[in-house]
């Protein structure tokens, strides 16, 4: 029916049951194992998946989609990511969730979908992902008030924004960042290529 692209599976924890009941499970190896199948039978028939919620929602207290909510020193469900990672997942979304009294990691009372330390630095360097990085919904309580959100998402390192508040005023100031900031630019140009690349391997193109 011409599908091709899942937000899906959720791989947090269930403390929060505002996020959590839509995982496969309480216990992070019941998550791992059931999501890498799902990864695995979803992308063998050319249907990307996509791991969420980076770097993790199970154990904040409150909803992002209501308002900016916190991970409070360690964050405890990274470790759910590298084995999906290894399972080949194509896409994975980031959460609008602040990180606090984490020296390394601290997004300074931004959502992590803002944060080149989360994106870039953790998910992208560290971890060595390669697929598409996709942001939770630009329309959601955790973000919707950060001023030049869109801007500031491709910066942290998203290739994909998910629903922006105005789609054509996102259009246009990502333009005219494009047109007048060459890192920003190059920064587009190859989330761009990603983008390609991706619907290549789906058989897409």
């Amino acid at each position: 029916i011409g599908i091709n692209y899942n937000f899906a599976p959720v791989v947090d924890m269930a403390p929060n049951k505002t996020v959590g009941w839509r995982s496969f499970g309480h216990y992070p190896d019941s998550v791992i194992a059931w999501s890498a199948k799902f990864i695995e039978a979803s992308q063998d028939l050319q249907v990307m998946a996509t791991a969420k919620h980076f770097p993790g929602h199970g154990y904040v207290v409150g909803d992002t989609h209501e308002k900016l909510v916190f991970i409070d020193g360690e964050m405890r469900e990274v470790k759910n990511y590298p084995p999906l990672i290894d399972a080949g997942v194509m896409s994975i979304m980031i959460a609008h969730i602040a990180v606090k009294n984490n020296e390394k990691y601290n997004t300074n009372g931004m959502p992590a979908t803002t944060s080149k330390k989360i994106v870039t630095d953790l998910l992208r360097e560290e971890m060595g992902y390669q697929g598409l990085i996709v942001t939770d919904a630009l329309n959601m309580g955790g973000v919707k008030n950060v001023p030049n959100a869109n801007i500031l998402a491709l910066e942290a390192g998203c290739d994909i924004l998910l629903m922006p508040l105005n789609a054509r005023q996102a259009h246009a100031e990502i333009t005219k960042a494009y047109q007048s900031d060459l890192d920003f630019k190059n920064k587009v140009d190859t989330a761009a290529k990603r983008i390609l690349r991706a619907k290549i391997c789906l058989g897409l193109i």
